[in-house]
């Protein structure tokens, strides 16, 4: 009800018309990849290939995907994180519903709360499966992946973690391979990604507001090829990788730290750090990605951990100040939404800042039961 009626439940912009618009391309009988650009991965095509840009459609999927992450919340990090989950609505707005992120999130939390779960036989396998399936409807999983299979080799599970990194592979491979056969995939869905300029709410994006010279790419009439308003001219390319750079950087620093801190806590923190990282430092930070973070800042907090969750629940909440009712206003560049746009990436930073901190403190390889799997 939260995100239908009262002040959050405005959907005046979002995804749905670009839902759609793929919708009707196929039921013209185009192939995605091969005879238009789909950005996303396959695994997308079926809350696309479902609801397309029907509202109620796509909210009734996101419900029964939020109840499921709920659940995954509850079994990963107790009655704290599934009870803080019910805040989700609130501080994410109408966007769970305009947006299918909470897909691939109940995907990525199913899986992580396997891994959790890893005394039970199996329980590993199916997490790093699902987390492929996530990965294979939008990339971000794949960097929880990562972590587990980092967390697991410091835990001197090294069998494990490669039967597991194995299945991961297997289903990135099963799902990509017959598109990438009919032609298209992945070249075209990169390409789309490498050539896009710096999105308009990306840190990089404050970084260059600060600088100067850059443009706003698109407008709300013509929005441009990307779908989506950008920055384009000026530092944007230098900006653009020193931000991947930093990407690079802090996820290498993550994994190091989680492989000598493999403790369940590690594990948690770890997954909530990478992230932090992939959402602060890629050239995108699209609105609908506070969805990710929001379910992994509840374990955490489910976990005892509380600076990193608050700021992650208050950069969702300033978000609501532009997005989406005064969107418009950071494509404009009015002086105010650009500064809140700024002030949502700092609390981010400082998000992951504490994250990696706690992660750093928490107990190191020695505290870890081994175990041979």
């Amino acid at each position: 009800m939260a995100t239908r009626h009262g002040p959050f439940s405005d959907a005046s912009v979002g995804d749905l018309f670009v839902y759609g618009n793929y919708k009707d391309l196929m039921a013209h009988g185009l192939v995605p990849y091969r005879d238009f650009v789909f950005e996303y991965p396959p695994g997308a095509l079926i809350p696309v290939r479902l609801a397309g840009g029907d509202v109620d459609y796509l909210s009734l999927m996101m419900l029964g995907c939020a109840l499921v992450t709920q659940l995954a919340a509850w079994a990963a990090g107790g009655p704290i994180a599934g009870w803080s989950m019910a805040a989700l609505p609130v501080l994410a707005g109408a966007l769970v519903r305009t947006h299918f992120d909470l897909f691939p999130t109940a995907l990525a939390l199913v899986g992580l709360a396997l891994i959790l779960a890893r005394p039970r036989r199996g329980a590993v396998e199916l997490g790093f499966l699902l987390l492929a399936l996530g990965m294979m409807t939008k990339l971000w999983p794949a960097a929880l992946a990562a972590v587990a299979f980092c967390w697991l080799l410091g835990r001197g599970e090294r069998r494990l973690a490669l039967r597991a990194g194995a299945i991961f592979l297997l289903v990135v491979l099963a799902t990509g391979i017959p598109f990438a056969a009919l032609g298209g995939f992945p070249s075209k869905m990169v390409r789309f990604h490498l050539d896009r300029p710096v999105q308009i709410e990306s840190t990089a994006a404050s970084v260059l507001e600060l600088t100067g010279g850059s443009y706003v790419t698109g407008d709300p009439v013509r929005p441009d090829r990307f779908k989506s308003n950008g920055l384009d001219g000026g530092a944007a390319d230098v900006v653009a990788a020193i931000s991947t750079l930093a990407l690079l950087i802090s996820a290498a620093l993550i994994l190091r730290l989680v492989a000598r801190r493999p403790t369940r806590d590690g594990l948690v923190l770890a997954a909530l750090a990478i992230t932090l990282a992939f959402v602060v430092w890629s050239k995108v930070l699209s609105p609908q990605y506070v969805v990710w973070l929001l379910p992994l800042a509840a374990v955490a907090a489910g976990h005892g951990y509380r600076l990193a969750p608050a700021l992650v629940a208050v950069a969702a909440l300033t978000t609501q100040l532009w997005f989406p009712a005064n969107y418009f206003d950071v494509v404009y560049q009015h002086a105010w939404a650009v500064v809140a746009v700024g002030v949502r990436n700092l609390l981010l930073l400082a998000a992951l800042a504490a994250t990696a901190r706690a992660l750093a403190r928490s107990p190191s390889r020695a505290a870890a039961a081994p175990n041979s799997g």
